[in-house]
C-alpha cells in the first residue's frame, strides 16, 4: 500500500458489516495536531491510532496521561472521554484503523482491548505500519466474506500485540541480549527463527543463549516460541470464525495436522475441544 509521504491519505472506507464486525477506516494524518486541545472527546468507535513521527500527550477521564512518541498504539473506546494532542505550535503524524462489532466487544470482555492499558509501542515504526495497513486488501472488495476476512487479520494482529505484552517484563537484572532475544521471539510469530542465527546476531553461543533463556524464563527459546504462538491461536480459537488451517497457516505451522498435535501436546486438549468450551 503506497503512501506518499507528505499526504494525509484516507486509504480505506467501509459500510459494509458483517456478523463479527467491520472496519469502517484507515488512514494517514500528516501534520496533525490530533483531537481539540483541552477537550475530552467520546469517540464512539474502537480505534487504533499509531504515532509515526512527533511527540504529544495522550489523557483520559480516568486520570491516564501519557507522555507519545513515535511507535505509541493508542487504543480508542467507545465510551471513554480522552484526547491526544502534540505540543502547541508542533505536529505529528499519525495512521489510525478505526471498527467495531461483537467480537471486539468480545475481544474487550476478555481482556485483549485492554482500556486499562490504553498504549503500547511497537518498533520499528516502518515495520509496524506496514502491518497495519495490510490488514485491508487493496483494491478493496466489496464481498462480505472479504470483509469478514478483514476483521480477521485485524484480530489476528491484536492478538500478536496482546501476546508481546503478556508476559511479565524483565527484572532490572535481565542482560540486554536476553531482552534482544525475547521480543524478536514474540514478534512476528507466523516466521520461522534460526535460533542458532539469533544467537549469533545477539553475539552470543547458541549454549549460552538456549540455558541463558531457559534459567530466566523456564522454557527453551524453542519452546517459548511455541507457547507464544499458541496463546495467540487460543484467542482465535475463541474469538473468531477462523477455520483451524488458516489459524496454523497464519501462525506459521506447517499445516492443521501439526497445528493441532503442538496444540494438544502444551495446552492439553485438542483445538476443537478447546473453541468447544467456549470464552472462559
Amino acid at each position: 500500500m503506497a503512501l506518499h509521504p507528505h499526504e494525509s491519505q484516507i486509504l480505506y472506507f467501509n459500510d459494509i458489516p458483517t456478523p463479527l464486525g467491520q472496519i469502517t477506516g484507515l488512514g494517514v494524518i500528516r501534520k496533525g495536531t490530533g483531537t481539540e486541545r483541552g477537550v475530552l472527546r467520546v469517540y464512539g468507535n474502537y480505534a487504533l491510532v499509531y504515532f509515526l513521527e512527533g511527540v504529544g500527550e495522550y489523557c483520559d477521564a480516568n486520570g491516564r496521561r501519557h507522555r507519545i512518541v513515535p511507535g505509541d498504539l493508542v487504543l480508542v473506546t467507545p465510551e471513554l472521554p480522552h484526547r491526544y494532542t502534540t505540543r502547541p505550535g508542533k505536529y505529528w503524524s499519525e495512521c489510525y484503523v478505526i471498527f467495531d462489532g461483537p467480537v471486539f466487544d468480545l475481544c474487550r470482555a476478555q481482556g485483549v482491548l485492554d482500556a486499562a492499558r490504553p498504549i503500547r509501542h511497537l518498533e520499528p515504526v516502518d515495520a509496524w505500519l506496514a502491518r497495519l495497513q495490510s490488514v485491508i486488501a487493496l483494491p478493496a472488495s466489496q464481498s462480505p466474506v472479504e470483509k469478514a476476512a478483514e476483521v480477521s487479520r485485524l484480530l489476528a494482529l491484536l492478538m500478536e500485540i496482546y501476546a508481546r505484552d503478556s508476559a511479565p517484563p524483565p527484572g532490572p537484572g535481565t542482560p540486554a541480549w536476553l531482552s534482544a532475544a525475547k521480543a524478536a521471539l514474540d514478534a512476528e510469530l507466523e516466521t520461522e527463527i534460526d535460533l542458532p542465527a539469533m544467537a549469533r546476531e545477539l553475539g552470543v553461543s547458541y549454549e549460552t543463549f538456549r540455558k541463558g533463556f531457559q534459567k530466566h524464563y523456564g522454557v527453551s527459546p524453542g519452546l517459548y516460541r511455541t507457547q507464544r504462538r499458541l496463546a495467540v491461536a487460543g484467542s482465535l480459537l475463541k474469538l473468531t470464525t477462523m477455520t483451524h488451517q488458516r489459524i496454523a497457516s497464519h501462525l506459521g505451522f506447517s499445516d492443521e495436522f501439526h497445528f493441532s498435535k503442538r496444540f494438544k501436546q502444551i495446552v492439553g486438549v485438542t483445538p476443537r475441544e478447546y473453541r468447544r468450551a467456549g470464552p472462559q
